[in-house]
């Protein structure tokens, strides 16, 4: 068990950890907890992610519940009753669940509005598919005239609905199917991965409806789902196993700091984080602009994300942005320019905005930035990218931002995005033409919310949805959440990635803030765990990739060549002790519940803490080592 000390240290916030348990009828098993069932697997094989039950706001943000009931009996199969209400009583929802060892799983819900009509962005079932075995597979949809349409998933990232009013789904992994039944709505899917998620998502109701809508009685719907198919071999690699680094002909990314308005550090007890150069976001009449450049200037390189309000005149403020910033004597090596409305998200078939498109403003950034590269793409998620892609003939660069939060802000599915990015990197390079590819801010919690008003507002520091200011951040969670995602980039062409900023929401030093900082606020404490991340990851930019054979489930593993040096950083992605052999005498350094005090109040701790050697590193939850291998060792 981990005390409510260390649990402060992993994630950032005493929020009680979500609590799922396993049920199961015979070979069919899940992961249970009040807003759904996730891991839905046959004979061990996960066939469905996630059978989730989310009631969404005028924002998108997802409705609390209130627990009335809820009633779970394994006395014969599984059977789950289950009374909830949200926005304050207004609506309340009552779930049934009958799960058969025979395979069979019906899932029934009720939704009643209780004070007048009760509004919504979406509210109902939501089956979520796995993209391990599934993305590129072949499937069959029954729609709603009983017509059946023999198909596949898409195997790159999809910008529209890839399948479309759907009564019923059928499709297999590893020679196990399931068949999928829904009713009382018309459902389609989209592709999640274009949000991180690692899922494919039938939802309801279709997006040609108006994105709020009322439910103004009592609403019913239902989802039958039948598995079969004999127990498929297991190739299981969660235990120990022998890890080899390799070097490569593959670069390591450069490392990049986020700067906007407001996030300059405000005290000058901390060192500024050390990385290969800053992404820089300017609004055109930016109050401290001379302040962000002075911050700036300190590192090799700057790069620019200009925003130009809708109503300014595009060639004029670019022009006005760009004197300014010579002024300051910045030259940006890259710049990317957008309109602001193009921060919020569009569907592919629109409506889009008017006035001068990402395209047509591409001829006239290169005229304001001539000793730059310009850049195509968007500030926000790949989603964006993807319903509005760059002329790349007219690119020197491809960019996107992420995060994790848009659909779901648990722990369990913030880690299952990390699977989603390779496919992704893969998607966004199909688009690139073979420009390079430079993400912007890769972080946890949202940087704005191209889908809404607003980001959520997170005051208790809790694990939330579209939230800014994402507790994990802080802890040793964000720090081995971030090693994931820069081991996601092996294969890919992504040669920079910012994972910070100095200060802020996602600052990688400490800094007061409105919200409570449980843990830093008064402690002493200077710098966040993923703060040595960074420091690490930009001294291994641009030396040669190490590969990694024999990762197991559940880690993440990242690193270089640097010299005759194999150094590398290997995180712990799980809730569990884990330890893995190497091949080679390792040089180690832990950074753990022992050491967060020591390594969150010096921002040079990575440089003197006392080091450990070994073949065997072990592990503690969300724990994060940095290796060193001498070349004649491994």
């Amino acid at each position: 068990m981990v005390c409510s000390e260390d649990k402060l240290k992993i994630y950032g916030t005493g929020e009680p950890l979500q609590v799922l348990r396993k049920l199961s009828a015979g070979p069919l098993s899940f992961l249970y907890s009040s807003d759904g069932i996730r891991r839905i697997a046959w004979h061990g094989t996960e066939l469905v992610r996630a059978l989730a039950w989310p009631i969404r706001d005028e924002n998108w943000g997802t409705y609390p519940e209130e627990i009335q009931k809820e009633v779970i009996d394994e006395s014969d199969g599984c059977t789950v009753d289950l009374t909830f209400s949200v926005g304050d009583g207004r609506m309340v929802c009552e779930v049934h669940i009958k799960v058969k060892p025979t395979g069979a799983l019906e899932a029934d819900l009720t939704m009643t509005p209780k004070d007048g009509a009760f509004a919504t962005n979406r509210a109902g079932f939501t089956v979520l598919h796995p993209i391990r075995g599934v993305a590129g597979a072949k499937l069959k949809v029954t729609h709603s005239d009983g017509a059946e349409e023999q198909t596949a998933f898409p195997e790159l990232i999809r910008p529209d609905q890839p399948v479309k009013d759907i009564a019923g789904l059928t499709y297999g992994i590893d020679g196990q199917l399931v068949d999928i039944v829904f009713d009382g709505e018309t459902f389609e899917m989209e592709d999640q991965r274009n949000w991180s998620d690692a899922s494919f998502k039938t939802y309801c109701v279709p997006l040609v409806h108006p994105f709020t809508y009322d439910i103004t009685g009592p609403t019913r719907q239902s989802v039958r789902m039948s598995f079969s198919g004999d127990a498929a071999t297991s190739d299981d690699t969660f235990g120990n196993s022998m890890l080899e680094l390799v070097p490569s002909g593959a670069l390591s990314p450069k490392i990049g700091l986020a700067l906007e308005s407001g996030w300059l550090p405000l005290r000058e007890t901390t060192a500024p984080p050390e990385a290969n150069y800053v992404l820089m976001r300017v609004f055109q009449d930016a109050a401290d602009l001379d302040e962000m450049a002075a911050f700036a200037r300190g590192y090799p390189t700057v790069d620019l994300e200009v925003v130009v309000p809708d109503n300014a005149d595009v060639e004029d403020s670019l022009q006005r942005v760009a004197k300014r910033v010579a002024t300051e004597r910045i030259t940006p090596a890259h710049v990317i320019a957008l309109r602001e409305s193009y921060l919020a998200s569009h569907q592919p078939v629109g409506p889009w905005p008017e006035g001068a498109t990402p395209n047509d403003m591409l001829d006239l950034v290169r005229a304001a930035f001539p000793k730059s590269k310009v850049g195509g793409g968007m500030m926000t998620n790949f989603t964006e990218l993807n319903r509005c892609r760059p002329d790349m003939s007219r690119c020197d660069y491809v960019t996107h931002s992420l995060t994790p939060l848009v659909h779901a802000g648990d722990d369990m599915s913030v880690l299952e995005t990390l699977e989603t990015l390779p496919q992704i990197f893969l998607s966004a390079e199909a688009l690139s033409n073979g420009r390079p590819y430079r993400l912007g801010l890769a972080s946890i919690g949202m940087r704005s919310n191209p889908y809404g008003a607003a980001v959520a507002e997170n005051p208790n520091q809790v694990r939330r949805t579209m939230a800014r200011i994402d507790p994990r951040h802080r802890g040793l969670f964000g720090a081995a959440y971030s090693v994931g995602v820069l081991a996601a980039t092996a294969g890919s062409n992504v040669e920079a990635i910012c994972l910070g900023s100095p200060a802020g929401p996602f600052g990688l030093t400490y800094e007061p803030a409105d919200c409570p900082q449980e843990g830093f606020d008064g402690a002493g404490r200077s710098v966040y765990p993923i703060y040595h991340v960074v420091k690490a990851a930009g001294a291994m930019a641009g030396h040669a990739r190490l590969v990694f054979n024999g990762v197991p489930d559940g880690l993440a593993a990242y690193g270089a060549m640097i010299g005759s040096t194999k150094r590398a950083m290997i995180a712990n992605l799980s809730g569990e002790a884990r330890e893995v052999s190497i091949s080679g005498q390792a040089v180690s350094v832990r950074l753990d519940t022992e050491t967060f005090d020591a390594a969150t109040k010096s921002a040079d701790w990575l440089d003197n803490a006392s080091k450990s050697e070994s073949t065997t590193v072990k592990l503690p939850p969300f724990a994060v080592a940095f290796v060193e291998i001498d070349h004649a060792d491994g």
